[in-house]
């Protein structure tokens, strides 16, 4: 009696050990991914957007799963090496800004042209549907995989004194980002001026160094913008890509929940959370300053809207010409436009 007691004790124990045993591997088994953006914690980007995915991918991960978000640049001050941090491993998802690296998604640069994205839910759900097409691949991306590809809303030119005509504009210094919107400003005759950061631009039409500059109603609002620039033309002068990837060798290691929640919640379903929360803001934004007695909004005419037009069309024809199937691309695009919207 006593062996056989002293045999129960025994297994109980080994029992007890193989159980402590298989709460560890459970508990090591839940990986903590590395989130790294440029966005601060208190802007809507990181708070309603990018915290509120991951919060999702966690819930749904069935505890494989947590997200360890770095804003503002905590892990990697340098916005521009995001995308690097992400091919090597140093940190595991980004959310990128491609034209801080040119190049890597250059097919996305399409939406940057005047008078094609909508708003930035539409634009982002056809962005996304171009990369799960397999249209955009970008160059040396096979590292990462996309989660979501994203349009802002386009930007609208805001000056220091009204302009209803293209004979007004042409005399102006236009604050642009990236090529394709400086070349969107040449067309339109008045001079291309780069190199100013969104957080200087508000000085620079205080200075006169501008004389306006093309943004959202985000940026124009919270980078004081605004209230430097009180004209505000009605125009579509394109829309920035922004894009979120995880390392493909960290998501392929991941356990199967951890991927099913991460799939579950990106592509569409991403595009879309970021695509109604930028909206909702621009609109915010947009009528609180609309109650603002001192700005100006002014709409073309159609005759004028046409010459605006005409001089656009032909940022579009040469965005067109210098893209390997850049027809293909820009007609692939249209037809993402109209299918989001039906």
């Amino acid at each position: 009696m006593l062996k056989k007691l002293k045999m129960t004790k025994t297994l109980l124990g080994c029992g007890a050990a193989f159980l402590i045993s298989l709460a560890g591997q459970g508990a090591s088994a839940q990986e903590n991914l590395r989130f790294t953006t440029s966005v601060p914690a208190q802007s809507f980007i990181y708070a309603d957007i990018l915290s509120v995915w991951a919060d999702r991918v966690v819930a749904d991960s069935e505890g494989t799963l947590t997200i360890q978000m770095f804003p503002a640049g905590t892990l990697g001050r340098d916005p521009a090496t995001h995308l690097d941090m992400v091919r090597g491993g140093t940190a595991d998802i980004a959310y990128v800004v491609p034209g801080y690296t040119p190049g890597a998604m250059n097919e996305a640069t399409l939406l940057e042209l005047p008078n094609l994205v909508p708003d930035a839910l539409h634009g982002s759900l056809a962005a996304t549907k171009m990369v799960e097409d397999g249209l955009w691949q970008g160059e040396g991306m096979e590292p990462v995989k996309i989660l979501g590809m994203f349009s802002t809303a386009p930007g609208l030119l805001s000056t220091t004194r009204k302009i209803e005509t293209l004979e007004e504009v042409r005399d102006l210094k236009l604050r642009g980002a990236g090529p394709t919107l400086l070349a969107s400003i040449t067309a339109l005759g008045a001079t291309p001026i780069g190199g100013i950061t969104a957080p200087q631009i508000a000085e620079g039409l205080s200075r006169g160094l501008i004389d306006g500059s093309i943004n959202e109603w985000v940026a124009l609002t919270i980078f004081g913008i605004a209230e430097a620039a009180k004209f505000h033309l009605d125009v579509n002068l394109g829309s920035s890509p922004i894009m979120v990837m995880i390392n493909r060798e960290k998501y392929d290691s991941l356990p199967e929940a951890a991927r099913a929640a991460i799939d579950k919640h990106s592509g569409p379903a991403f595009a879309k959370l970021f695509g109604e929360a930028f909206d909702a803001w621009i609109e915010k934004f947009r009528t609180a300053a609309m109650q603002d007695d001192s700005r100006v909004f002014t709409q073309l005419s159609d005759a004028e809207q046409a010459k605006w037009d005409a001089q656009l069309q032909t940022v579009t024809d040469g965005w067109i010409a210098d893209h390997p199937n850049g027809q293909a691309l820009y007609d692939a695009y249209v037809a993402a436009l109209k299918d989001v919207q039906n």
